[in-house]
């Protein structure tokens, strides 16, 4: 069976079931509070030239020529996995939500001490907790939106579970994020459930939640398959590298796979 039949298939199978309701994830809320590092090293696969995976969500991407945006970064621009990634002065810091396994003040006080020129943005909710902390002028996002700022141009999509049990209501215009940067798409879902609307992300490479807050496998291959990816990068894994094999080992064939790890980052296919 051909790939572009397979992924037909996956992506039928998803709008037949509807939106899928989160429930716990295989690790449960504990992924939600790891504080696990996963640092990057060189020789990325050709479409993870320049991007760097460290923990939970913390992704960063540098740009062709210059410009580098983080979003959800967990470390600051001493800590060691950060200074190893290469990837030490943002230019702009997005955040999806405010959980604190996404959005750490301290953490962003260090980057604007850094570079008080730094640009911040984040949905309604993630601004008022950052101005209470002394973190002033950080600009307002909300879903299915382009924006540009600091000179990137983004799209954001929408992030939540619609069980309770996710802890990410739809109405708290929490999102993901878009990223075009050197002729790739690159999509951070966040802490999301799969949802159809995750095929206008147009991505080349997606970064779906795999393990605890509210996520699972079984979503995270849902997203792989709505967004049609060519290729997939696990986050918020808590360094499980049994789930994270299992999960590559399901994805459609053909479609590449990548994780970071212990230090490593390792192309499966």
């Amino acid at each position: 069976m051909s790939k572009t039949m397979i992924r037909a298939l996956m992506v039928a199978a998803v709008l037949a079931a509807g939106l899928v309701s989160a429930r716990a994830g295989e690790g449960g809320d504990k992924a939600c509070a790891s504080g696990q590092k996963a640092v990057s090293t060189g020789g990325h696969p050709k479409l993870l030239k320049g991007v760097a995976h460290l923990t939970d969500d913390d992704v960063r991407f540098g740009r062709k020529g210059g410009g580098v945006v983080f979003i959800d970064p967990m470390s600051g621009p001493t800590a060691p996995d950060v200074v190893k990634s290469g990837l030490v002065n943002p230019d702009l810091i997005l955040i999806t939500h405010p959980h604190g396994d996404h959005f750490n003040p301290a953490v962003l006080q260090e980057y604007i001490s850094a570079n008080p020129k730094v640009v911040l943005g984040g949905p309604a909710e993630v601004v008022q907790l950052a101005a209470a902390k002394g973190i002033a002028g950080m600009q307002v996002v909300e879903p299915d939106r382009t924006y540009t700022i600091a000179g990137f141009e983004f799209r954001t999509m929408p992030a939540y579970f619609e069980k309770k049990e996710g802890g990410h209501p739809r109405d708290h215009n929490w999102v993901g994020y878009v990223l075009p940067l050197n002729g790739v798409r690159y999509y951070v879902t966040g802490d999301t459930q799969p949802f159809p609307e995750m095929a206008e992300a147009k991505a080349d490479v997606i970064f779906p939640l795999l393990y605890g807050c509210g996520g699972n496998s079984k979503q995270a291959l849902k997203m792989a398959a709505i967004s049609g990816a060519r290729m997939v990068v696990p986050v918020h894994t808590s360094n499980q590298v049994a789930t994270i094999k299992k999960y590559i080992a399901s994805l459609p064939e053909g479609v590449e796979s990548a994780y970071y790890v212990g230090g490593k980052l390792t192309q499966e296919r």
